[in-house]
C-alpha cells in the first residue's frame, strides 16, 4: 500500500518572521504542498512571514469565505478538504498555514477536522499567539497570581458582558469595534492598551487607547487589565 500524505496545520506566529518557530520551518521544508487561505490581508501576512521557506513549493490557495452563513462555510471547508485530499492520497504532505496558533480562532481547524473525517493523518504545529506577542510589545503581563485571563473574539457582541468578566481580557482582531470598545472602557476601571499589526509592517503600539482611530487595522489586539489588583 502506498504511503498517504500527512496534513499539518501550521501556526506561523503573529507577523514577525523572527517569531516563526523552528518546528514550523522544518514542517514547511518537508511538505511538498503549502496551502493558504485565500483571504486577502491574512494571506499576504502569512506569505510575508514564510516566503523565504517556501520557495519552489507548490502553493495552493484555498477559498475560505469570510461570511457567517454556517451552511456556506461548511460547504467551503468540505471542498477545501476534498481538494487537498488529492495531494494527500498521492503521498504528498500538506502544510496549511495560519497566522498565530492553529488552536486559537483559526480557520485552519475547520479544514483540519474535515481532513480527519476523510481518514487522513493530521498534526498541529503550535505558533506564537498574537496576544502573547502583543503583551511583549507592550511590556506587560497578561495575568499574574490567581488572575483570570479571558480571550474574546472580535465577533463577540456583548462588550459590556465581556468587560464584566473577572480578571483581564484580550480582545482579538478588534478593528471594526474599536470605537465601541473605547467608549465602554473609558467609563470603567481598567487599564487598556493595544497593538495594531503586531510584528508586521506599519505596526503601531498604543500604551493607551487615546491614539486608536476608528479605521484601526483589522489586526488590532486590545489588552484590558484590572487596575491595581496586585498593588
Amino acid at each position: 500500500m502506498n504511503r498517504r500524505g500527512v496534513f499539518y496545520s501550521v501556526g506561523t506566529g503573529p507577523g514577525d518572521p523572527e517569531l516563526l518557530t523552528y518546528q514550523a520551518v522544518k514542517t514547511m521544508e518537508k511538505c511538498a504542498i503549502i496551502a493558504l487561505p485565500n483571504s486577502g490581508a491574512a494571506e499576504n501576512a502569512v506569505l510575508t512571514i514564510v516566503s523565504h521557506y517556501i520557495e519552489g513549493k507548490t502553493i495552493v490557495y484555498c477559498d475560505m469565505p469570510m461570511v457567517r452563513d454556517k451552511a456556506l462555510l461548511a460547504a467551503a471547508h468540505e471542498k477545501v478538504a476534498k481538494d487537498l485530499s488529492v495531494y494527500l492520497e498521492a503521498g504528498q504532505d500538506v502544510a496549511f498555514l495560519t497566522l498565530g496558533d492553529p488552536s486559537i480562532y483559526s480557520t485552519a481547524m475547520y479544514v483540519h477536522r474535515q481532513i480527519q473525517k476523510l481518514g487522513y493523518e493530521t498534526s498541529m504545529v503550535a505558533g506564537v499567539p498574537s496576544f502573547c506577542a502583543v503583551a511583549a510589545k507592550l511590556n506587560v503581563s497578561l495575568c499574574e497570581g490567581g488572575q483570570q485571563l479571558h480571550i474574546i473574539p472580535a465577533s463577540y457582541q456583548d462588550i459590556d458582558g465581556a468587560l464584566a468578566y473577572e480578571g483581564n481580557k484580550v480582545l482579538m482582531k478588534s478593528g471594526k469595534s474599536i470605537i465601541q470598545v473605547k467608549e465602554k472602557i473609558d467609563t470603567q476601571e481598567y487599564d487598556a492598551s493595544a497593538v495594531e499589526r503586531c510584528g508586521m509592517e506599519n505596526e503601531k503600539i498604543h500604551p493607551t487607547l487615546d491614539t486608536l482611530q476608528e479605521d484601526s487595522s483589522y489586526f488590532s489586539v486590545l489588552v484590558v487589565k484590572e487596575r491595581n489588583v496586585l498593588g
